[in-house]
């Protein structure tokens, strides 16, 4: 894909929105922005109602009203590229890279189902991104319950649709995503020298998370920490050095507390046996999006881990995504004009090899 980088005009505030700064000048990617099908949801609903799994199903009565509300809400922005398109002109992105919402993961699903409805899925992706090549990349979904059939599937992304890279999420099921069974499937990633995207599903134990939206304003980044920390001290970014991983959400809470970690790691024989390296060692081999609405915060990511291995997201359509990311990224203080070209933009087309 070739691209040239045309500045969008900042558009006049209204009704009161965030007036957003686009930084004119250097090209901005969304790292994570999703789109889903609503064709296969209504085909999947059976299954769900088979198994009992619930989209969107966590949290109590309100929060589960909330979501189905919002659902409603962002149909036309899931389905509609031009408007799709309208709101990435209004929040200063050039190109998105597309990805499942997580509750169209179906890991649970019978293995040949998840393969099956993978594939449309990508399809489904894949037919927007052929829309508007110059503004769009996709990121693929994958049965992972199955190991074989996940590598058949990811290798049918790149190969076929022209994929960048994969989302996948925190767990599979009840299993976790460092499972030995999935290191063919690293490998396979690894030597397709494409991105893994990964994006938390619900939270595994949400009993104490119940009210307040807890369930995704603690369960996500925890879900995201819990993942990140069993990939290292499982020793998955050991063996496979050459993976490229971006994690949602700012990495979750892991990045913001290395110190525990290696502290653990040095006082402990059972903290990452065999590890050669302290968990932080790892952390700084990841890439995390911007997904953390505050600039100090971000500014802490920057600092620690570097303008190279952050990118912009924004969590589009949801409600909990953010609406200026370029403004984020310009609020965070000390940056250079090539730090923001680099978080804004570069940084990504370097891990989707634009």
């Amino acid at each position: 894909m070739i691209y040239s980088c045309t500045p969008h005009a900042a558009p006049a505030s209204d009704h009161g929105a965030a007036t957003v700064s686009n930084g004119a000048k250097h090209l901005t990617i969304d790292i994570h922005a999703h789109a889903s099908s609503s064709a296969i949801a209504e085909k999947m609903q059976a299954e769900r109602d088979k198994v009992g799994i619930q989209a969107l199903g966590g949290g109590n009565d309100h929060t589960r009203q909330v979501n189905q509300d919002q659902i409603a809400t962002i149909e036309a922005k899931m389905s509609s590229v031009e408007q799709r398109l309208a709101d990435m002109d209004k929040s200063g992105v050039d190109i998105a890279a597309l990805s499942v919402p997580p509750y169209q993961y179906f890991y649970w699903a019978d293995p040949d189902l998840g393969r099956e409805v993978s594939g449309q899925l990508n399809d489904h992706i894949a037919g927007i991104v052929g829309s508007n090549p110059d503004r769009f990349v996709g990121l693929g979904t994958v049965p992972l319950q199955n190991t074989e059939l996940a590598i058949a599937e990811l290798e049918r992304c790149v190969n076929e649709l022209g994929f960048k890279g994969i989302e996948i999420s925190t767990h599979i099921n009840d299993e976790q995503i460092s499972a030995p069974r999935l290191e063919k499937f690293y490998q396979r990633v690894e030597e397709l020298g494409v991105m893994i995207f990964i994006h938390p599903d619900h939270f595994t134990q949400p009993q104490r998370l119940t009210d307040h939206y807890l369930i995704n304003l603690i369960g996500n980044p925890l879900e995201s920490t819990i993942a990140v920390a069993h990939l290292i001290f499982d020793g998955v970014l050991e063996r496979h050095q050459g993976l490229k991983i971006c994690v949602a959400h700012g990495g979750g809470f892991m990045p913001a507390y290395h110190g525990r970690y290696d502290h653990g790691f040095n006082a402990r024989p059972d903290a990452g046996p065999g590890l050669p390296h302290p968990p932080s060692h790892y952390l700084q081999k990841l890439y995390f999006d911007t997904m953390v609405f505050e600039p100090d915060q971000l500014g802490y990511l920057i600092g620690k881990y570097g303008s190279d291995h952050i990118c912009l997201g924004t969590d589009y359509p949801y409600d909990m995504g953010e609406d200026d990311p370029n403004g984020l990224v310009d609020r965070v203080e000390g940056l250079s004009d090539g730090d923001r070209a680099k978080i804004k933009g570069l940084n990504a087309a370097a891990l989707l090899g634009l």
